[in-house]
C-alpha cells in the first residue's frame, strides 16, 4: 500500500536488527523490489548512509524513506548512465534479478552482473541474494541464471552469497500464491511434484541475514532457510492455521507451464511471475544450511507455521511494507476475496484538496440524496422497510462521529478529512461496509471507494453475485459525481 507507506514511520521495526559496523555508505540495488524496499528502512535505523540505484526515482518518491537516502538514477544495462555511482560506497547489496518467462532474461541478468563487476572493482564487500541450487541437482533456468550471476560476482568481487528458497512474508509472491489457492479452492487438483521438498524462509529472517552480513568479512556461498517441507505440507499448514477444510488431489499430468497459467487465473500472481515460482519447486531443492547456522548463530529462524502466522497477521492489519506487485499506487480498479470477504476498490485522482473532497463524502445520502443512481438507493431502502427494516434517522453531518447514521449506513470509523468506514444497517444475508477515503498524494488527492461484503451462507453468495454486476456502474458513476462536486 504505497500511498500509505508513511505508516511505516510510525511503527517500530519488529525485532530491530543491530550491527556494529558504523558510518558505512551502503548501496542498495533493487530498491523498488520486495526485498530492497524492506531492507532500506532497516539500514537507515542503523544510521547507515544509504545510496539507492533506480532507473526512475519517481517510482520511489512516495516512500517514507525517500528523503533519507541518496538517490542515484541510472541503468545497469547502460554503463554510461552510472558515472559516479561507486564513489564512496563501502558495501553493496545486489538484489537484481529478472522474473520472466522470456528467454531474454538470462542474457539480461548476465549483462547487468558483468557491468556491475566492471563498475565496482574496488568495493570492499558485495552481498548477493540468490536461490538454493544444490550441486548436481536438476534446477530451473531461472535458478541457473541466479547461479551464474553469483558466479560472475564472486569471481571478481569479495562477495557473500545467500541462497534462499520460497520467501514467506506479507506481500511476497510465494505467500500470496499459497494464500489465494488455499482460500479459494476447497478441492485442489495439483501436480505430483507438490510432494517435493523445499526450504521456505521468513522474510524477517532473510533481512536478518542480509544486515548481519555487513559485520562479517566476505563469506562463502551458503543456503538459508527453515526446515524442509513439501509444498503440499505448506498448503495444509496454511489451511489448518485458517481453519479451512481442503482436499488436495495429486495428478501426474499437470505440466509447469499449465500449472503457472492456472495460478495466474486463480491468484493475483501473473503468469510471467508464476512460471519461475512453479519451476523452482518441480524438484527437491533443500540445500544445506549448516554453514549459515554456524556463521550466523544469532539468527533464530521462524519455522514455516510461525512464518505463516506472522505474514497473515500483517496482511490482516493491512501493514504490508512491500509487495511482489511493484505498482506504486493501486490500479484504478481491483476486486479480490480475502478472509471470507469480497472487496472492490476504486481509485480516482483529482486536483481537489483532501478537505474539499471529504466534505462531499460526509454528506453523501443526506437530504440531497446520493449523487449517482439515487433511485436505486431509494428502491433498496423501500425493500428493506417492506421486510421489517427500521426507519432511517439521519445524523448531523457537520458533527459526524462514530455511531452516527449516514442514510442507511452506520459510522464505524471516522477520521476527519481522511476516512469514513460505514456499515450497512439494511437487512441482507451478510455484512456490508463502505469505506470512503480522501488521500493526499503530493499535489493530487486520491478518492478511494471500497465496497466490502462478507456473505453468510449460500444466500449471501447468491446475493453478492446478483448485485455485483450493478456495482460497476453505481460506484463508477458515484466516484465521478463526487469528483465533479468537489471541484
Amino acid at each position: 500500500m504505497c500511498i500509505r507507506d508513511s505508516i511505516f514511520i510510525m511503527n517500530e521495526f519488529y525485532n530491530p536488527i543491530k550491527v556494529t559496523t558504523k558510518n558505512a555508505r551502503i548501496l542498495v540495488t533493487g530498491a523498488t523490489g520486495y526485498i530492497g524496499g524492506r531492507l532500506i528502512p532497516r539500514l537507515l535505523s542503523n544510521k547507515f548512509n544509504v545510496r539507492v540505484l533506480v532507473r526512475d526515482k519517481e517510482k520511489i518518491r512516495n516512500k517514507s524513506w525517500f528523503s533519507s537516502v541518496e538517490v542515484f538514477e541510472g541503468d545497469l544495462t547502460k554503463p554510461e548512465t552510472l558515472v559516479g555511482l561507486p564513489d564512496g560506497v563501502d558495501q553493496a547489496y545486489y538484489l537484481i534479478h529478472s522474473m520472466s518467462d522470456s528467454q531474454d532474461y538470462i542474457a539480461l541478468d548476465r549483462l547487468v552482473a558483468e557491468n556491475f563487476v566492471t563498475l565496482f572493482k574496488g568495493i570492499k564487500h558485495v552481498i548477493y541474494l540468490g536461490g538454493i541450487s544444490p550441486e548436481g541437482a536438476q534446477i530451473s533456468d531461472h535458478l541457473n541464471s541466479r547461479v551464474e550471476v553469483g558466479r560472475i560476482l564472486s569471481e571478481s568481487l569479495p562477495t557473500t552469497q545467500f541462497c534462499a528458497g520460497p520467501i514467506i512474508g506479507s506481500g511476497s509472491a510465494s505467500y500470496e500464491m499459497l494464500r489465494h489457492l488455499c482460500e479459494k479452492l476447497p478441492i485442489m487438483v495439483a501436480p505430483k511434484w507438490i510432494n517435493h521438498l523445499v526450504r521456505p524462509i521468513s522474510i524477517r529472517d532473510v533481512l536478518k541475514y542480509l544486515i548481519l552480513a555487513l559485520d562479517k568479512r566476505p563469506l562463502v556461498k551458503m543456503d538459508i532457510g527453515a526446515e524442509p517441507v513439501t509444498f503440499r505440507d505448506m498448503m495444509m499448514t496454511y489451511c489448518r492455521f485458517r481453519g479451512l477444510k481442503r482436499l488436495i488431489v495429486p495428478v501426474p499430468i499437470l505440466a509447469p507451464g499449465l500449472a503457472a497459467r492456472w495460478i495466474g487465473l486463480m491468484t493475483p500472481i501473473t503468469n510471467l511471475l508464476a512460471v519461475p515460482i512453479v519451476k523452482g519447486i518441480v524438484n527437491n531443492i533443500v540445500g544445506n544450511t549448516s554453514s549459515a547456522r554456524k556463521l550466523f548463530p544469532e539468527v533464530k529462524l521462524l519455522n514455516f507455521q510461525e512464518s505463516i502466522k506472522s505474514s497473515f497477521e500483517k496482511t490482516k492489519s493491512e501493514f504490508v511494507e512491500t509487495s511482489w506487485n511493484k505498482q506504486d499506487i493501486y490500479p484504478d480498479y481491483r476486486i479480490f476475496q480475502r478472509r471470507g470477504r469480497f472487496e472492490e476498490v476504486r481509485i480516482t485522482e483529482t486536483d481537489s484538496t483532501p478537505e474539499r473532497l471529504f466534505s462531499v463524502l460526509k454528506n453523501l445520502g443526506d437530504k440531497n440524496g446520493w449523487l449517482a443512481w439515487n433511485f436505486l438507493w431509494t428502491i433498496r431502502k423501500l425493500l428493506d422497510r417492506l421486510v421489517g427494516g427500521k426507519k432511517i434517522i439521519d445524523s448531523d453531518r457537520e458533527n459526524l462521529k462514530v455511531g452516527d447514521s449516514m442514510d442507511c449506513w452506520r459510522v464505524e470509523k471516522f477520521e476527519n478529512n481522511r476516512k469514513i468506514l460505514l456499515k450497512m444497517t439494511l437487512k441482507s444475508p451478510g455484512d456490508a461496509w463502505l469505506k470512503l477515503e480522501s488521500i493526499p498524494h503530493y499535489s493530487k488527492t486520491f478518492l478511494v471507494i471500497t465496497a466490502i461484503f462478507e456473505p453468510k451462507g449460500i444466500w449471501g453468495y447468491l446475493y453478492w453475485y446478483s448485485i455485483f454486476p450493478f456495482h460497476k456502474f453505481i460506484f463508477r458513476d458515484l466516484g465521478a459525481a463526487i469528483i465533479s462536486k468537489a471541484r
